[in-house]
């Protein structure tokens, strides 16, 4: 283990949590946008909405993504609608229908790698734009300036696909063996980032609860490659602070 120049995070679940998603709730949000709803109700869109995602993920596998911007065209088309917004603003509004929170002691976290020079990022697996993240992410952590930020849906690979930590690694200016990347998932985050060439680092805080997420944990049954397993972001910088003497870094 050597001490990392950068940290690359995943999001859902690891610096932000959903504690009750619900995908009836974010679709009918569009419906709020539509200049004429032809007597469609949410219940039909979101059933819609619903079959259409699933069909789509079946057929590209766990490794494509959705892009949510064509995905609101598509249904829009089927529907017959026409909107009173860009499908940007739309998208925003669809991606903050959703009630997130902190994850304990994240922001201590944050500021904690910015104070002793540690470049930070995220690399997320989510429909929604790059563009919807940043927002987010600024909004929700106005102190702290990620250096990169990539979705899946802008990039076209998921989570474990190596590709989309390639892209990362390319984006940061450093080599994989320079970059730790921390994440909930064992499958996507712990196994993706080890095949790219990362430190992973696995965030395992069972205070969180997420309804409508799975991490697919319960699928890994055993891993043979060095990793770090923490419980709290306390856990994490006090690992940083043991193997390093981070004060000579500043």
């Amino acid at each position: 283990m050597t001490i990392p120049k950068m940290i690359l995070f995943d999001y859902g679940g690891t610096l932000l949590y959903e504690p009750n998603f619900d995908p009836a709730i974010v679709n009918s949000k569009l419906l709020d946008f539509a200049v004429d709803t032809h007597g469609i109700t949410a219940q039909e869109y979101n059933e819609r909405a619903t079959r259409i995602f699933d069909e789509i993920r079946a057929c590209s596998g766990s490794c494509l993504e959705v892009n949510e911007h064509l995905f609101l065209r598509y249904m829009a088309d089927y529907f017959k609608f026409e909107f009173s917004a860009p499908i940007e603003q739309i998208e925003q509004e669809m991606f903050d229908a959703t009630e997130c929170r902190y994850t304990p002691s994240v922001r201590e976290m944050l500021r904690f790698l910015r104070d002793n020079g540690i470049k930070t990022g995220v690399v997320s697996n989510l429909c929604w734009s790059g563009q919807a993240l940043k927002k987010r992410l600024r909004d929700r952590f106005p102190e702290h300036n990620f250096d990169l930020v990539l979705t899946s849906s802008d990039y076209f690979f998921r989570k474990p696909s190596v590709q989309i930590f390639e892209s990362a690694i390319r984006k940061s200016g450093f080599d994989a063996d320079e970059i730790w990347f921390c994440g909930n998932s064992l499958k996507a985050d712990v196994i993706g980032a080890h095949n790219a060439g990362l430190f992973p680092v696995w965030y395992n805080d069972s205070s969180i609860v997420e309804i409508g997420h799975e991490t697919g944990n319960s699928e890994v049954t055993s891993l043979d490659f060095e990793y770090l397993q923490i419980n709290n972001w306390t856990e994490l910088m006090d690992c940083l602070t043991k193997h390093s003497k981070l004060i000579d870094l500043r």
